[in-house]
Formats: structure tokens, C-alpha cells, sequence
């Protein structure tokens, strides 16, 4: 006869808040494991640290099994891993809990449906870009990711009157909510089990493009919007890329890559002071904070930088060869986009892209004009031509 496992979701760990389902499936097991926070949950589980639940699951003579886990077994769940571990061994039924983010929301009083939802429990990854483009962002965190550490985050990222809602050990006889700011929540001590829910009503709409009267430019040169939505989209930049803008100057280009890499980084590098304070000013008033404006003069300055998946150089400042050297050997299968204006600048890029073995190289001439009014007529203005190459790096298909 074939065994059956269930994987219960067990809410906050709380007989309260276990589903009626998942209470008859513990009533029906002939054995309970879970590790000791959830035993609450079931009086005859049998403890076991949570890397050996499915092991002893299959160990156990029972016929029907139970395996708890908290929150929600589809929410940010270890019963994906588990049921593949189970399967093998019988029919593995999964029985659905309540979710952190469902009981936060309704101690909260708010509702969940409108919420950009992440988790940095235990992963890489930065909460700047949802924080930037969503006007409520819920994150679990946990590991090195603290809740006071991601607060600190937005603090300094220039976040630090956002309004954030604090969740610790919820369900559990020591919860706690809290309602403060990032800048006041990062210097206040937090456990691990804790959640967040961070307001911006400012938050702006990562689909709009950049528009250039959107930006301060002072006397920076700016990259003109219809060449940088041809070379942004070359690049096909993706949520969760990490990318470098090198010669960033007003940062227009910056900007437009920050909003396809919505839940990524980019490196803004400028080396001329004019330049970086621009960058600054057009940050904030853009909303970009998933940007990090790095000062110096590439390609000394992209040294310390990650690996980018993807590169758009403005400015080379004459090193063109070796700011894509760079970017390649951290990343083989980097995307390139590089503007050029002079003819040398062209011909020194298609030679470094050739001799660097960059696949799929594409050159276009760009040439743009606007319509101006003139009394009666509208007039068309050129803009200056602009070559637009790109390239990846030999593994990127």
C-alpha cells in the first residue's frame, strides 16, 4: 500500500492558527515531525532539525506522515524541496497554512493585494529597486538580512522617512508590531523571525521611460531619449540584473537601465564632480534609489564593482579596450552597448569588440529630429548622428 506525507503549512506556529485542513491531516497521521518551534502546533510531533525532516519522514514506519512547516507551503516555502524528497517514497499531499504576509496585513488593518512581495530570509539581493518602483513592499527577512540591517539600507539610501510596519515573531506570546521609519527602526534591535511592510506612496511607475525634460542637466552632456531607449533596449536589460552605466554623467541613461532592472543594482560611474552631484539631484528626483553612484574614473573605478550582466559605456575617457576587458573576465557572458559620436571612438570600439571575442556585434547609425514650432509650421531639428554598438559575450545565448 503506498504511504501518503502530508506537508502542512502551520501558519505562525500556533494551534490557532493552523487551517481545519491541516488540523484533520495531523488527526489522520500516524506520525508528526517538525523542527521545535512548530511542535506547538501538535503536541505528539517528533522534534528534528529541519535539514533531516523528509529523511526521517521516510525513515518512520508510518504509514501516514505529517511534516510541518511554517507559514504558507506556497509562500516562500521549504515544501517544494521537500515534496521532490518525499515523492519518490509515496503520495505527497500538500495542505496550505497562513501566511506572515496574511496575518501582518490584517493585524495591520491593510490590505496585501496591491503589495510588492519579496524575501531576503537567507538570500542575496537588495530591496531598493521594489522599494522604488512599489508603493507598499512586504520583504521576510532573516539571516544576514535583518530587519534593522535592510532599514539601514534604506536609510541610506536616502529612504529613511519611509514609513515601515514591523512584524516579529508573529503568532508567538513575545510578537511584536511596530510602526516607525527606516532611519529610527535600523538602530533598534529585532530577532530573526521578523517581517516587514514598507510604505512610499512617492514610488514611481518603473514602466514610464525617462523623458529628457524629466531631468536636470545643467552643462553635462546628456544622452538625447530616443537614443537612449535604442540603446537600453539593446541591452535587454532584466529585473534582476546588475549593471554598470560607465560615464554617467547626468545619469539619463542610468535611469532609464534602473527601471528595467527594477529589482536589481546599477553602477552609475562618473569621474568629473559636476557630473556626480548631478547624478545625485536627478536620483532622488527620479526615484531610482536602486542606483549607487560610484565617483572615479573608470577603468580603475569598475575594479571593486560586481559582476554586471550587462554594461552601457557613455564615456570611456579613452580606455575604451579595457573597460570592456573588465567587464568580460568578471562576467564571459556580459551584454555590451557602447555610444559613439567620433568615428575614432567607433573604430576603436568595433576593434576591441573583435579582438575580445564579443559574439552578435551590431552596428546602427542613429539620427533623430524633433518637430519645433515656427509660427505656423513645425519645423524638424536634428539631433547630432549617434553609432549605437553592441555585443555579448561568447556564452551568452
Amino acid at each position: 500500500m503506498s504511504r501518503t506525507f502530508y506537508i502542512i503549512g502551520a501558519g505562525m506556529g500556533a494551534p490557532d492558527s493552523l487551517t481545519g485542513e491541516a488540523a484533520h491531516a495531523l488527526a489522520a497521521s500516524d506520525a508528526v515531525f517538525a523542527t521545535q518551534r512548530l511542535t506547538a502546533v501538535c503536541d505528539r510531533a517528533a522534534v528534528c532539525p529541519f535539514d533531516r525532516l523528509a529523511a526521517q519522514a521516510i525513515a518512520s514506519d508510518a504509514q501516514t506522515v505529517s511534516v510541518l512547516v511554517s507559514g504558507d507551503v506556497g509562500f516562500f516555502s521549504a515544501a517544494g524541496r521537500l515534496r521532490g524528497q518525499l515523492a519518490p517514497h509515496g503520495d505527497v499531499r500538500l495542505v496550505c497554512g497562513l501566511s506572515s504576509m496574511q496575518y501582518f496585513c490584517a493585524k495591520l488593518g491593510v490590505s496585501y493585494d496591491d503589495a510588492c512581495v519579496r524575501s531576503l530570509h537567507g538570500r542575496a539581493g537588495s530591496i531598493l529597486g521594489a522599494v522604488s518602483y512599489h508603493k507598499k513592499t512586504f520583504v521576510l527577512t532573516g539571516g544576514e538580512n535583518t530587519a534593522p540591517k535592510v532599514c539601514k539600507t534604506l536609510a541610506d539610501a536616502g529612504l529613511g522617512g519611509l514609513t515601515v510596519h514591523l512584524g516579529e515573531n508573529l503568532g508567538a506570546a513575545d510578537e511584536r508590531i511596530q510602526t516607525g521609519t527606516a532611519e529610527t527602526l535600523a538602530a533598534e534591535a529585532c530577532g530573526n523571525l521578523a517581517v516587514l511592510l514598507i510604505e512610499h506612496p512617492e514610488a514611481v511607475n518603473a514602466c514610464e521611460p525617462v523623458r529628457d525634460d524629466m531631468l536636470t542637466r545643467a552643462k553635462v552632456p546628456m544622452t538625447k531619449e530616443e537614443v537612449r531607449w535604442v540603446s537600453v533596449s539593446r541591452l535587454a536589460v532584466q529585473p534582476r540584473d546588475t549593471v554598470w552605466d560607465v560615464g554617467a554623467g547626468t545619469g539619463a541613461v542610468t535611469l532609464e537601465l534602473a527601471r528595467k532592472a527594477s529589482d536589481g543594482l546599477v553602477y552609475a560611474v562618473e569621474r568629473k564632480p559636476e557630473a556626480v552631484a548631478l547624478l545625485h539631484e536627478n536620483r532622488a528626483k527620479l526615484g531610482g534609489y536602486n542606483v549607487h553612484i560610484v565617483e572615479g574614473a573608470a577603468p580603475d573605478a569598475l575594479e571593486a564593482l560586481p559582476a554586471p550582466d550587462c554594461v552601457f559605456v557613455g564615456g570611456s575617457g579613452g580606455a575604451m579596450r579595457r573597460i570592456l576587458e573588465i567587464a568580460k573576465q568578471k562576467n564571459p557572458a556580459v551584454r555590451v552597448v557602447v555610444n559613439a559620436i567620433a568615428l575614432e571612438t567607433l573604430h576603436e570600439t568595433q576593434a576591441a569588440l573583435s579582438a575580445l571575442g564579443f559574439a552578435d556585434v551590431e552596428v546602427t547609425q542613429l539620427s533623430a529630429a524633433r518637430g519645433k514650432p515656427v509660427g505656423p509650421y513645425t519645423m524638424m531639428t536634428a539631433n547630432n548622428p549617434v553609432f549605437i554598438l553592441s555585443g555579448g559575450g561568447a556564452d551568452a545565448e
